[in-house]
């Protein structure tokens, strides 16, 4: 919260003796909350709508992102984390300082929870397997049912590029979330692919 400091000035007030005079008090005065400036982003290369997303600022409400893949951060050390279900996938400051332009950004801050490049190609293979309409070339979407199915799922992105597609949970978790989208299930594409996909606008 911000608080103002008045200064009130003390005069006389009928005081006697040596030194009456002037006394200044300082009095805490409350002013509310600070004002959270919203900051609008889009998480493009490639778009990703349909992604659900809470705000540190403001509590557990979440949110989605749009078709667009637009999507809400604030100011005042706001941390935007972008969830499906149970599974963290990644996480950016509110406020980013340079618009948002590649998910390969999900790696550069302290607060990130994918840790290299290689975890942020997992992640898009993951979208890409997971994706309703089985196309990322007109943009990556997360289907309502999706979203319900990854209730109690844990992926691990942290991993080397075998390592993460030889990962019996994620392999479960790519057979049960593709298994809910309209294209159907599918496997993991490879790193080549993932790589590529990230260069889609």
């Amino acid at each position: 919260m911000k608080k103002l400091f008045a200064i009130l000035a003390l005069a006389g007030l009928g005081l006697t003796g040596c030194g009456a005079g002037r006394v200044d008090a300082y009095v805490v005065v409350d002013s509310g909350p600070a004002l959270l400036q919203p900051s609008y982003e889009f998480l493009r290369h490639p778009t990703i709508s349909g992604l659900e997303y809470v705000n540190s600022v403001t509590g557990s409400e979440s949110h989605l992102t749009t078709a667009a893949g637009g999507y809400v951060g604030y100011t005042g050390g706001d941390i935007v984390t972008f969830v499906l279900g149970d599974i963290v996938l990644f996480n950016i400051p509110g406020d980013l300082a340079q618009p948002y332009s590649s998910l390969y950004e999900a790696s550069l801050y302290s607060t990130s929870t994918l840790h290299s490049s290689t975890a942020v190609e997992n992640l898009m293979a993951f979208l890409m397997a997971i994706d309703d309409d089985g196309d990322y070339i007109n943009g990556i979407q997360i289907a309502y049912p999706v979203r319900v199915a990854a209730q109690g799922l844990r992926v691990n992105f942290n991993q080397s590029a075998y390592n993460f597609r030889a990962d019996p949970s994620v392999q479960y978790a790519t057979a049960v979330l593709s298994g809910n989208t309209l294209f159907g299930t599918r496997t993991l594409p490879s790193p080549a692919d993932a790589i590529l996909a990230l260069q889609v606008p």
